[in-house]
């Protein structure tokens, strides 16, 4: 019996089709289940310069958001186009009257007037380039039929859980849960996303879900993010010139102010001293006698 990934793997291998399967309640927690990052969320050329804003991040969560809610109110499958104009099939995986997943099948274009006239529409609201995501639009597919989409879903969703009733060889460490605050805290914008917004994808109390991650962590979901930042901007700090303010902007902080307090907090010096420090030992360290 393959597992899950090579199954996935095997199933879109040749194809421009993306397959997405995104846990709603650990199935996807074991040896034989677990699925890469690539498949765990969109991660095509296009879908990667969709999201190359904070708005555009926004718009994909937010429609995200609405089709797993619809995926476990209805418990049906379900097709439709993105805000950007790709069509995509989801299919929820019950089990028992509880929905184990939900399965995306996207990356289509059906119909190429109307796709490029929501991407514009979308570029407009989102401040991505048009230019740019109009490039990868060719990396789409366009032989897939609607009907094969839905197939395609069901034999993944069928293959899924006939795997979670053969296996029984869950990973050791850390609680599913956990594992999706931390993979969109190091994968995405970290910070960006909060667990209100996550809680609301997986259907899960925004509470728990907080001290479930304290727990097993050490820190809250919010310091981790912020460690993820300063870190970023701290190899920004000692390998370019850039102003502090674009450096707390690129790293995701919206207030030069809060940004030096957390960093002062965690290194004992403001980013200008640091960056002083640096320059200095460097300077010192490499200087010719």
């Amino acid at each position: 019996m393959q597992n899950f990934q090579t199954f996935i793997n095997i199933l879109s291998k040749g194809k421009k089709i993306h397959i997405c399967v995104l846990d709603m309640s650990g199935v996807l927690s074991t040896n034989y289940t677990a699925v890469s990052q690539k498949n765990a969320i969109h991660t095509k050329a296009f879908c990667d310069v969709a999201k190359s804003t904070v708005k555009g991040r926004r718009l994909c969560l937010k429609c995200k958001t609405l089709a797993n809610n619809k995926s476990v109110k209805e418990k049906k499958p379900f097709s439709g186009y993105c805000p950007w104009g790709l069509y995509e099939v989801a299919y929820p995986v019950v089990k028992g009257g509880d929905v184990l997943a939900v399965v995306y099948v996207g990356n289509i274009v059906t119909d190429e007037k109307k796709t490029k006239e929501k991407i514009k529409k979308a570029c407009a609201l989102t401040e991505v380039s048009e230019k740019e995501i109009m490039a990868h639009l060719d990396e789409c597919d366009r032989a897939t039929t609607v009907g094969e989409a839905f197939q395609v879903a069901e034999i993944v969703g069928d293959y899924l859980i006939m795997l979670s009733e053969n296996v029984r060889n869950p990973r050791g460490g850390r609680h599913w849960l956990v594992g999706v605050l931390k993979n969109y805290a190091d994968t995405v914008a970290p910070g960006e996303i909060g667990i209100n917004s996550l809680s609301g994808i997986y259907h899960k109390n925004e509470k728990y879900m907080g001290r479930l991650f304290k727990k097993e962590m050490g820190k809250s979901y919010a310091e981790y993010c912020n460690d993820i930042r300063i870190e970023r901007a701290l190899e920004l700090l000692k390998n370019t010139d850039a102003k502090i303010i674009d450096i707390a902007l690129e790293c995701g902080f919206n207030h030069v102010s809060y940004f030096n307090r957390v960093f002062k907090k965690k290194y004992g010096v403001s980013p200008t001293e640091y960056r002083k420090t640096v320059t200095h030992f460097t300077t010192t360290h490499f200087s010719m006698p």
